[in-house]
């Protein structure tokens, strides 16, 4: 188990996590779910946004996603404190160092590789063990427009209803529509992950959307309801296939890519050529 039976407590490390990198981090989140043996996370990297930092902007950033403690240690600076002008420095006095860093405060590939590593420390200090945490690198599809962010967020809200946990969506304790739901209510937030908007009309709409479908999926508490047609007709799914798809796992799915036809030929000639496949279509 991840974070499952006595050791709930790492679901809290991996927000934590997650809220710490957005502070250094060009990455926006749009949902997410962490469960006891795995997690999903909805993000948006932003190339566009590290582009317009300065220097000393990205090398104070990336101090503070990386901040090279064994070289504090034998400097005498204790971890917690804020980065040296000395520090600042040695980036900023290195133009191409600072455009490889530049990219990884953009780069889901640092991203996951920062969250991973810290936690699998974390539980291997609390475990007595050494070695690997997690079972293997993580795995991504690009979602290439609107339709396909509010069918892939929607999987995500529901993963707790789909795996039988709760009957509520609002009730799933480590995931983003509880936040939603917190948010809306003007309730207290239990983490401090930057959330983007909902991926519909506006926040309470997107929930009542995940909540009619979490009705469907647990069964006999509702109808098919009629806030996606538009979406399905886009992404070529007709509602049984749909709620297939919702039922289902999608790790067991192959794919690069999810959206509507025209998206994912723009994508195809972008890689000119190279496989596209959509886990929806499988």
């Amino acid at each position: 188990m991840l974070c499952g039976q006595e050791y709930e407590h790492r679901r809290d490390w991996i927000e934590h996590r997650i809220a710490e990198l957005q502070e250094a981090m060009a990455i926006d989140v749009t949902a997410w779910h962490v469960m006891s043996n795995h997690m999903h996370l909805v993000v948006t990297n932003r190339p566009d946004l590290v582009r317009s930092w300065s220097d000393r902007t990205v090398a104070e950033r990336y101090l503070r996603m990386c901040p090279g403690r064994w070289k504090r240690r034998r400097k005498g600076i204790a971890d917690h404190e804020p980065s040296t002008e000395d520090e600042i420095a040695e980036i900023t006095n290195d133009p191409c160092r600072v455009e490889v860093l530049r990219k990884r405060l953009s780069s889901l590939s640092w991203f996951m590789a920062r969250l991973k590593e810290q936690i699998a420390r974390r539980a291997n200090l609390e475990d007595g063990c050494t070695g690997c945490f997690w079972e293997k690198r993580f795995r991504s599809v690009k979602v290439l427009d609107r339709p396909s962010l509010l069918a892939t967020s929607t999987y995500v809200d529901l993963n707790s209803v789909r795996a039988g946990i709760v009957d509520r969506p609002e009730d799933s304790s480590h995931g983003s529509i509880s936040e939603r739901v917190a948010m809306l209510m003007g309730h207290s937030r239990r983490t401090e992950i930057r959330l983007e908007p909902a991926p519909h009309d506006d926040e309470a709409s997107y929930l009542s959307h995940v909540d009619a479908w979490g009705r469907v999926l647990i069964g006999g508490k509702g109808s098919i309801p009629e806030s996606l047609p538009p979406i399905l007709e886009r992404l070529e799914l007709d509602e049984r296939r749909w709620i297939d798809l919702l039922r289902s796992d999608w790790s067991t799915r192959r794919g690069t890519a999810i959206g509507s036809p025209e998206a994912k030929r723009l994508e195809a000639e972008r890689r000119r050529g190279r496989w596209l496949i959509d886990p929806l279509s499988n």
